[in-house]
């Protein structure tokens, strides 16, 4: 399933997004690209759009500053980055292929060379081309991912060079001998990349996915209302205050796929119109042509290939077809083989697959959160969020989108109403541990409430203090809620609020948790014994000893499930242990592997491995600082396919505490038996230093 690709199981994607940002799946510096991306979709085999046919179109963007550049080969746009101390220009030339740039390219003149990244410095591929008679030249990775690189202090070039993806290079030496447009612009400029795309809603609220948003970094980014090319307009991008990510917004399935972004200011630009749920029925019945728009890569790939590229800088548009939900499960179980009850659709969703006998159409990454149009009598109006899909635009596998129409309730009690942070998840917790959190809570009606607060759902989780007391328009409070793990499992609940005013609408929380229980078997096994470490295992299936291995081992798990090992360790000092995996192994992106054993670090994510690893490998000399600290393994698998032993070891856990030096026994000065006022100036000393333990206390 892409969304375009795999996400980790929801207990998994609660530990990773504390420390993931959301991804750029273009031209974004390699300083803000996330290590587990969340795919996104993109257009293929579409066309620029009108500027004027999408007013309310908004690019979910990080901005910052860089130097500015281009490419441009037979009418397409190409995504590409700088390299540091590059000299500036433009250049213009037939791409002639230069191999790794390790020699002077001899057929050069006047030309614009596409060089691999290799063994040899960028700065000498440059000056290969140049001597060659280049003009300019075009290094593409040898991996995933755009280069962040130098041309070195003192660099003696003079033509303008440029980075783009693998991809991108690998499609560029299918354009040798056609003419290539690239620039590098002197100074540095506020620039911005797309990583989502999204809608308008009016005043000072965006539509977008839930998977474009659902992380801590999110806020980082901004919106971009009214876009069309990322080239320019950074400087219009509006900062985000509030991110509403559907309470049932499922990961694994993709289901709720739809989130709610408040502005920091209203913004006046035309809105878009949503759907009704009839108009939504009956246009998915009749097949009615639909639109969708985003800045996606524009390289479509059948089911198991990837991923996509060329990614543009100006909006696209492509025309499909809606279709109804059963003939979508139809479509999907043919292509795959299965039961159409297991092709995941839900009523929840809308498909769009190509037209009648037309192939290559569709979204792709990059594209997720942008609108699925219809146009109606009234006008045009959304109908569906890019939200997942099979491959992109292949046959047989439509888009599947976010039906909007059931969300319509949820928008505006929201936008009109009281609105609470949506979801919390205390991670995971071990049994006999409790914790708390505050989800804050704003006014967004035109009047003053008073609010009150009940819970239901799992007994374990309660309804703290709040002051949402006499809660005036546009203000906000914060309510507490506890949670006090007394059994192995995962739990949630709702919190419900309550006004005084029946005409003002509320919205409502979801709260969960995953206790795991204190583990047998596992102390003195996983490592030597220590009195400092407690055991805690679960998930999906505990962790269990493993005599060859002499250590521990996953449990048995299905696709997107977990299982789980913590040691809360109290104390400095430092730890070490030895770690292997049988895995499935993903060949296309180490950095978003699709079975893998995780480590975290107090619930930071402190590394990863995946794939099949023929020997143990060790970490060590992991401080810890005092307190209790948790150290959590986690091996998570994705929704297909398993390879190898499909497991995770672990061995030889061993934490050494901290010896702290008893502090040396003072020697007392004698004070001079002649010396008049001796005992004033010690008092005064200790006057002093009391003085200064006190202004050193905590507040």
């Amino acid at each position: 399933m892409d969304k375009k690709t795999w996400l980790p199981s929801a207990l998994l994607l609660s530990l990773l997004l504390t420390t993931q940002a959301n991804a750029a799946t273009s031209n974004q510096p390699s300083t803000q690209q996330k290590s587990n991306s969340l795919a996104a979709t993109q257009i293929v085999g579409g066309q620029e759009a009108e500027a004027a046919d999408w007013p309310w179109m908004t690019a979910y963007v990080v901005t910052f500053q860089a130097i500015a550049t281009s490419l441009q080969v037979d009418g397409v746009q190409y995504s590409t980055q700088a390299f540091s101390e590059g000299p500036a220009g433009q250049a213009s030339g037939e791409i002639v292929a230069c191999g790794l740039g390790d020699a002077v390219c001899a057929e050069a003149q006047n030309k614009v060379c596409l060089i691999q990244r290799g063994s040899i410095n960028f700065s000498e591929k440059a000056l290969k081309c140049e001597a060659g008679g280049g003009v300019g030249a075009i290094i593409y990775n040898n991996e995933v991912g755009l280069i962040s690189g130098t041309l070195g202090e003192g660099f003696t070039g003079t033509i303008p060079v440029v980075a783009v993806t693998q991809q991108d290079g690998e499609t560029l030496l299918t354009q040798a001998g056609k003419v290539a447009l690239l620039s590098v612009t002197a100074d540095s400029a506020l620039q911005q990349d797309a990583s989502c795309g999204a809608t308008f809603l009016g005043n000072k609220w965006v539509l977008t996915a839930a998977h474009c948003v659902d992380s801590p970094d999110a806020a980082l980014f901004k919106m971009n209302v009214g876009e069309f090319d990322l080239s320019d307009g950074a400087e219009n991008a509006i900062a985000i205050k509030n991110i509403y990510v559907h309470p049932l917004y499922n990961a694994d399935a993709i289901n709720n796929d739809i989130a709610l972004v408040e502005l920091v200011s209203s913004v006046n630009a035309p809105a878009v119109d949503i759907a009704s749920i009839a108009t939504t029925d009956q246009y998915a019945v009749e097949h009615s042509p639909a639109f969708v728009a985003g800045w996606g890569g524009r390289t479509g790939y059948a089911p198991g290939e990837g991923p996509t590229s060329n990614f543009p800088n100006i909006l696209h548009q492509v025309e499909l077809n809606l279709t109804t939900n059963e003939e979508c499960r139809q479509i999907l179980a043919t292509s795959l083989g299965i039961n159409p009850d297991n092709t995941g659709i839900t009523d929840k969703m809308i498909c769009a697959p190509q037209p009648q006998g037309i192939e290559g159409r569709g979204s792709c990454q990059g594209d997720s959160g942008g609108p699925l149009i219809v146009q109606t009598g009234t006008g045009p109006q959304q109908v569906g969020i890019v939200s997942w899909g099979i491959g992109c635009a292949a046959t047989g596998f439509p888009g599947v989108y976010t039906r909007v129409a059931e969300f319509k309730d949820w928008l505006v009690t929201l936008s009109t109403g009281i609105a609470i942070e949506q979801k919390a998840d205390f991670g995971i917790v071990p049994v006999g541990v409790s914790q708390s959190t505050e989800l804050l809570i704003n006014n967004n009606a035109t009047s003053t409430v008073n609010l009150s607060f009940t819970i239901t759902g799992s007994s374990n989780f309660s309804i703290g203090s709040h002051n949402c007391t006499n809660l005036a328009a546009n203000s906000s409070c914060a309510v507490t809620v506890n949670y006090a793990a007394s059994q192995a499992a995962e739990q949630s609940a709702d919190v419900i609020i309550l006004a005084d005013d029946s005409n003002v609408a509320v919205s409502q929380a979801r709260v969960t948790a995953t206790a795991i229980a204190a583990a047998t078997g596992i102390a003195g096994v996983a490592g030597p014994s220590n009195a400092n470490i407690q055991w805690f295992t679960g998930g999906a299936a505990p962790w269990i000893a493993n005599p060859l291995a002499a250590g521990v081992e996953s449990g048995v798990i299905d696709d997107n499930q977990d299982s789980i090992l913590m040691a809360s360790i109290t104390g400095e000092g430092t730890l070490s242990f030895e770690w292997s995996v049988s895995s499935e192994d993903n060949e296309e992106d180490a950095n978003d592997p699709f079975d893998a054993l995780y480590v975290f670090v107090d619930n930071e994510l402190y590394s990863f491995i995946s794939g099949e690893l023929t020997a143990f490998e060790t970490i060590s000399n992991l401080e810890l600082g005092a307190g209790t600290h948790r150290i959590t393994w986690v091996y998570s698998k994705d929704p297909a396919v398993s390879e190898g032993d499909d497991k995770a070891y672990l061995r030889n856990v061993t934490f050494t505490a901290k010896v702290v030096a008893p502090p040396p026994t003072p020697t007392p000065t004698p004070s001079p038996s002649n010396a008049s006022g001796g005992g004033a100036a010690w008092l005064l000393l200790l006057i002093m230093a009391a003085g200064i333990l006190v202004r050193r206390k905590p507040h």
